[in-house]
């Protein structure tokens, strides 16, 4: 197979990675380079601001005084358990288990990230998934039936902690609905306005094993 010697651009950024003791990354820029033609510059422009984001590099280094702003890194992200409860209260509290890389995209001011720890919802969200809760999204869909059309949401269920169900809002009783897709968990109702149930918000982001 015929070889051809690597794009300057690509060149410029192994001795980049290369300045910065990066050596693994720069040996492998050097396969990922022979997947790219000369003039795929939009490929090689993506190819050279991931490594840029990922490794700290200023994209001006590598792509000229011209070069646009580099992406926002991939931040750690803190996972809080849906185990935990007060003590005194019963109530769900924050309590960190772990961190997970996510793209800032995902997040914001009224959204956090917790595990699913059981299998009420599979196949849908399995056991161990990560999940996105967004807490200004409060109120689940009315007129609806919760184990059909019913959205999961994160409800704080006193003395169980953190939950996750098919979520629908019956107005005419004031009262949420909460079903499973496992048959061994029966549906349940929970009065809007009770010390015993808060909803937390919307799951809107799943990231699991398929």
């Amino acid at each position: 197979m015929e070889r051809h010697a690597p794009h300057p651009l690509l060149t410029r950024l192994q001795v980049a990675l290369e300045a910065r003791n990066e050596n693994k990354a720069a040996q492998r820029l050097l396969v990922a380079a022979g997947y790219y033609t000369e003039d795929d510059a939009e490929g090689i422009t993506s190819l050279v601001m991931r490594h840029c984001r990922e490794y700290g590099i200023d994209p001006r280094e590598v792509l000229g005084d011209d070069a646009p702003q580099c992406p926002p890194r991939i931040v750690m992200t803190p996972v809080f358990t849906m185990a935990a409860t007060h003590p005194r209260t019963g109530r769900w509290r924050l309590a960190e288990i772990e961190r997970i890389a996510l793209s800032p995209r995902l997040l914001g001011p009224t959204r956090f990230v917790t595990r699913m720890d059981e299998r009420a919802l599979e196949p849908r969200i399995r056991q161990g998934a990560y999940l996105v809760v967004d807490t200004a999204q409060e109120l689940p869909p009315a007129g609806v039936r919760a184990n059909v059309q019913g959205m999961p949401f994160a409800l704080d269920l006193s003395g169980e902690g953190l939950v996750v169900r098919l979520t629908c809002y019956d107005h005419s009783r004031d009262c949420f609905e909460l079903a499973a897709l496992d048959s061994a968990q029966p549906p349940r109702t929970v009065p809007r306005e009770t010390a015993g149930c808060r909803v937390v918000g919307r799951v809107v982001w799943v990231a699991q094993e398929l």
